[in-house]
């Protein structure tokens, strides 16, 4: 059976459930002996409040662990079959400049926003006079800076033309089409790089990738292109937060006191504690053994992202009181802020001595559902997410360029299902709104076109 055919299959299940197992399933042996060594390793020198946690290990701990496990696939296979036999016509003929001129003017707005904040030379990323917590700072002045919409593009309505340019160019044999998505995925690279980000442009290779092998390029080819391309970025990347300690007697350029890692503020990644800078006054060790011990480091920084943040939700979220995140509507308070983020409530408990500034320690739906508004809305947040998955595989099930970029848009939608909150995956940078919208003014400038054309 081609991969093809495999993914009419709820292929974007499989990635929902392959994405939580890598970046939360660790949190499967934090109740255990090894897990907690491990975990420790990470928060040197400080404890982790192992008798505090009463609830580790419990059965709530364990349902909210398998709700995307479990329920979330169901939901979305269910969902399919249930209207598996609906059918949706589209026309397939998008004019090629319709992509290329939406793409273009989302760069411009990108690269205009990105110099008014000085950070369009992306100098910053890979500057190792600046320490690791020095560049989190940056990153986060930049959020403040850029804007929402332009994390939106760079998130998710560029990477989705990128596939979409990639597919037609593949499906089409249109050189054009390729061209433009090689320039396009040069571009979307430099503005994750330019921002202090991995994730996003990890993701970004990932789904490219993912693209190549559902428009034929070969399952093996694709894994193998998208591996050697997105194992460079990421040890380049990675290796780029150490900083370098010119003498004994000469700091790190990074805030004082501090030695402790900081996830990016509303977004999927996060880091345990365990700063890959220099401690004051200490020699970075160099050849072998500094390698071994940066890359024992990021794998461990890996494992345990998300992971880390499981039992202190369920600690914290257990007491009803602390839940927050839903807010019930009013006209006067409508546009008004949040008040509260469960994700940053956590993220002040797990690192008390990160005060200079707004950490985020994200959490996946089930589990956010949970910070929210208790059991019975996390597993109600699980099943919609899950019935939205299964909605977008039946907009997916043609072979056209379209109907694959429809397809990773929705395996990136699972993606970040195990990665934030419910509202958050369908109207934040990288929700569901921001996925689909170039592909739906793709389909009505197309439309308005032939509609006009038979005038």
């Amino acid at each position: 059976m081609s991969f093809r055919k495999v993914r009419r299959g709820n292929l974007a299940v499989g990635v929902a459930v392959s994405a939580y197992i890598a970046t939360s399933g660790a949190a499967a042996l934090i109740p255990f002996p090894v897990g907690q060594e491990q975990l420790g390793q990470l928060f040197l020198p400080q404890e982790v409040p192992y008798a505090w946690m009463t609830t580790l290990g419990s059965p709530t701990y364990w349902l909210l662990f398998l709700l995307t496990l479990v329920v979330l696939p169901i939901a979305a296979i269910a969902t399919e079959k249930v209207f598996a036999s609906a059918t949706l016509s589209f026309s397939d003929e998008v004019p090629l400049w319709i992509p290329l001129v939406l793409a273009g003017a989302m760069i411009a707005f990108c690269v205009y926003r990105l110099a008014q904040a000085g950070g369009l030379s992306a100098s910053e990323a890979w500057d190792q006079s600046l320490c690791y917590e020095a560049k989190i700072v940056r990153r986060v002045e930049l959020f403040r800076l850029l804007g929402n919409k332009y994390y939106s593009f760079v998130y998710s309505s560029l990477p989705i033309i990128g596939c979409y340019l990639l597919a037609r160019g593949l499906l089409k044999h249109e050189k054009v089409s390729l061209g433009a998505c090689a320039a396009l995925s040069v571009i979307v690279l430099w503005l994750d790089v330019a921002t202090i980000q991995k994730a996003p442009a990890l993701l970004y290779v990932l789904v490219l990738g993912l693209t190549l092998a559902l428009s034929g390029f070969g399952l093996v080819r694709s894994a193998v292109v998208t591996i050697a391309a997105g194992g460079t970025i990421y040890l380049a990347l990675a290796l780029s937060q150490f900083c370098e300690v010119k003498s004994p007697g000469q700091p790190p350029a990074s805030p004082p006191g501090l030695s402790l890692s900081v996830p990016l503020p509303g977004s999927d990644s996060s880091s345990p504690l365990g700063s890959p800078s220099t401690a004051d006054g200490e020699r970075q060790e160099s050849g072998f053994s500094g390698l071994l011990k940066k890359a024992i480091w990021i794998v461990r920084t890996g494992v345990f992202r998300m992971a880390v943040g499981i039992p202190y939700y369920v600690q914290i979220f257990s007491d009803s009181d602390q839940r927050c995140g839903i807010v019930r509507p009013t006209f006067s308070g409508l546009l008004a802020p949040q008040p509260c983020y469960p994700a940053t409530k956590v993220f002040a408990v797990i690192y008390p001595a990160i005060t200079y500034t707004t950490g985020s320690q994200p959490a996946g739906v089930s589990l956010s559902g949970y910070a929210e508004g208790g059991l019975i809305y996390a597993v109600l947040a699980t099943v919609i997410a899950g019935s939205l998955i299964g909605l977008i595989s039946i907009l997916a099930r043609g072979n056209d360029p379209m109907s694959i970029a429809t397809q990773v848009a929705g395996c990136l939608y699972a993606y970040y299902v195990t990665q934030v909150p419910l509202t958050a995956t369908l109207l934040d940078s990288y929700g569901l709104v921001w996925l689909i919208a170039p592909l739906a003014a793709m389909r009505v400038l197309t439309w308005m076109i032939s509609i006009t054309l038979r005038k």
